[in-house]
C-alpha cells in the first residue's frame, strides 16, 4: 500500500514509472522495464540543467500517460514532478480516444471514461518551466533554417525538397524508436544514400519509449498512445532547435489529416488527430513557449491530399523521390525489403504509383499488388482486417480515383477487374473532373507558416499545371 494525500493506494492497481537523467539523455523505467531517450552526446551537454529537468518530466509523461488506460489500472505513480505540458498531453490522448476505440473494436465511452478517470501521482509539484531566454543567434547563419522530421516518407521528402528550392537550410532529424528493428535498418541505408547525394547530415534521436504505443509490455493488443506522438517529437527536437537557431519545425501533416468520421456512439473520430491542423497549432504554442516565440511549427504539405503530394514529389523532385519508403516493415516481407508488398500502406502507394505512371519496380516493389492475394490490403474492397487509418474508410474516394486512373493508363489485373464492377468506379466516372480537381490541386491550410505560404502555393499550382522543369539538388548526380 502507498499513502497518497492521506489515502491508501494499492500499488498493484497502479503502473509505476521512474525516470532519470543520463550523460546523453533520459532513461525511463516502466514497471522495471527500461527505455532510453538519447541525443548526440555533445548536443546534450549544451542543454541547461533546468531544460533537462523539463524534458525529463514532460517526455516521461507524454509517452506513458496512456498506460493506466491501456493496462486497465487506476493510475500511474511517477517519480518525476508534474510536467508543465500535462494538459496538452491529456487533451491529445483524450481526443485520440474515439478513433482508438474504433480500431480496437471497443466502446468509445468506455475508453474515454478509462482515461479520464486515470489518476496521475507525481513525486512533487516543483514544475520545471521553459526559460525566458532569447532565440540563439548563430553567427555563421545567413539564411533561415528548418527542422524536418526525416522518415524517408513522401511528406518528409517533399518538405526537404521545398526547403532546398526555397533556400531554407534543412536540418533533418530521424527519431529512431526501434534501433534494432527492420524499419530502422532500411532507413539507415536510405539516410546513408541521402547524405552522400546531398551532403546534408541527418541527425538522430533514439526514442525507445515509442515502443509503448505498440504494447511492448505484454498487455492485451490495443492502440493507445498515438495522441501524444507529435507532442513528444515537438519537445524532443528542442535541443536541436536551440542549438541551430531554427526558424521552422516542419511536420508532414497532409490535408486529409483533418478528415474524420462519427463513430457509432456519435463521437467525432479523427484517426490522425495529432497531425490535424487544430493540433498543429497547439504544437506551435508549445514550441513558441519553449523558445520565447522564436520558432514556428507547421506543415508545408498541409494543402495537399496524399495522391497530389505523390505527384508533386515524383514529378518535380524525381531524384529525391527515389528514396521514398512508406512501409512500416512489420511483415515478414518487410524485414527483407523497403516495400513489403503485403500491407495496406504498400497497397495504397502501389495504386498511387500506377495511377501516376511511376514504375513500381524501380521503386522497389517485387510483386504486382493488382493480383488477387492483395485484395484485403485495399480499403476500397472492405475494411475488415485492416489497421488504423484504413479501418475508418476515409480515403476510399482517393483510392478509387487512383484505381480509375491506373485503369485508364492501361493497367490490368484481378483487382482492376473487380474495381470496374464497383459502384465506386461508376461514381468516379460520372464525376471525374470534380474528383480529379479535388485531389490534384492545393487547398487552403492554416497549418503552413504564413511567410512561406505564397511561395509554396505557387510551386504547387505550377506543378499541377505542368509548367515546370524537374529539380535536382544532389551534390553528386548519377
Amino acid at each position: 500500500m502507498k499513502l497518497i494525500n492521506g489515502e491508501k493506494r494499492d500499488k498493484k492497481e497502479f503502473v509505476t514509472i521512474s525516470s532519470e537523467l543520463r550523460d546523453n539523455g533520459i532513461l525511463i523505467s516502466v514497471n522495471g522495464k527500461k527505455y532510453k531517450i538519447e541525443w548526440p552526446t555533445e548536443l546534450w551537454k549544451k542543454v541547461s540543467a533546468d531544460e533537462k529537468k523539463l524534458l525529463l518530466d514532460n517526455l516521461t509523461f507524454t509517452q506513458t500517460c496512456h498506460l493506466a488506460a491501456s493496462h486497465k489500472k487506476k493510475g500511474i505513480f511517477y517519480n518525476t514532478a508534474m510536467p508543465c505540458f500535462e494538459t496538452f498531453a491529456f487533451k491529445g490522448t483524450l481526443y485520440d480516444a474515439p478513433s482508438t476505440a474504433v480500431i480496437d473494436h471497443e466502446k468509445t465511452v468506455d475508453y474515454i471514461r478509462r482515461f479520464f478517470n486515470s489518476e496521475f501521482v507525481f513525486s512533487n509539484n516543483e514544475i520545471a518551466m521553459p526559460s525566458n531566454g532569447k532565440k540563439t543567434k548563430i553567427k555563421w547563419k545567413t539564411k533561415k533554417s528548418a527542422i524536418i522530421l526525416f522518415t524517408a516518407g513522401k511528406e518528409s521528402l517533399l518538405n526537404l525538397a521545398l526547403c532546398m528550392e526555397l533556400g531554407i537550410t534543412p536540418i533533418p532529424v530521424y527519431i529512431d524508436e526501434d534501433p534494432n528493428g527492420p524499419e530502422s535498418k532500411h532507413k539507415y541505408k536510405i539516410i546513408e544514400q541521402f547524405e552522400k547525394d546531398y551532403s546534408i547530415k541527418v541527425h538522430r534521436i533514439v526514442n525507445e519509449p515509442g515502443k509503448l504505443r505498440y504494447c511492448d509490455l505484454g498487455e492485451d493488443e490495443n492502440n493507445w498512445g498515438a495522441g501524444t506522438q507529435f507532442l513528444t517529437y515537438s519537445l524532443a527536437i528542442m535541443p536541436f532547435v536551440k542549438q541551430y537557431g531554427i526558424d521552422y519545425v516542419l511536420f508532414g501533416n497532409e490535408y486529409s489529416c483533418d478528415e474524420y468520421i462519427y463513430d457509432k456512439e456519435g463521437f467525432k473520430s479523427n484517426f490522425c488527430f495529432d497531425q490535424c491542423t487544430e493540433w498543429t497549432k497547439q504544437l506551435d504554442i508549445v514550441a513558441k513557449t519553449m523558445t520565447s516565440n522564436g520558432v514556428a511549427v507547421g506543415s508545408l504539405v498541409g494543402p495537399l491530399y496524399e495522391i497530389g503530394l505523390v505527384k508533386i514529389l515524383h514529378e518535380r523532385y524525381p531524384a529525391l523521390a527515389k528514396l521514398q519508403m512508406s512501409c512500416f516493415s512489420d511483415t515478414e516481407e518487410g524485414k527483407k525489403r523497403v516495400w513489403c508488398g503485403n500491407c495496406s500502406k504498400c497497397a495504397r502507394m502501389f495504386v498511387f504509383f500506377k495511377a501516376l505512371g511511376i514504375d513500381t519496380g524501380s521503386m522497389g516493389f517485387k510483386n504486382n499488388m493488382f493480383n488477387k492475394p492483395s485484395k484485403d490490403k485495399f480499403s476500397i474492397f472492405g475494411t475488415e482486417g485492416l489497421y488504423s487509418y484504413d479501418v475508418s474508410g476515409l480515403g476510399s474516394e482517393e483510392q478509387a480515383l487512383a484505381f480509375y486512373l491506373a485503369a485508364e493508363k492501361g493497367e490490368t489485373g484481378y483487382l482492376i477487374d473487380k474495381f470496374s464492377k464497383l459502384k465506386a468506379c461508376r461514381d468516379i466516372k460520372s464525376n471525374m473532373m470534380d474528383v480529379y480537381n479535388k485531389y490534384f490541386s492545393q487547398h487552403e491550410s492554416s497549418s503552413m507558416p504564413t511567410d512561406l505560404k505564397r511561395q509554396v502555393m505557387d510551386i504547387y499550382a505550377q506543378t499541377f499545371r505542368g509548367g515546370f522543369s524537374p529539380k535536382d539538388f544532389r551534390v553528386i548526380k548519377q
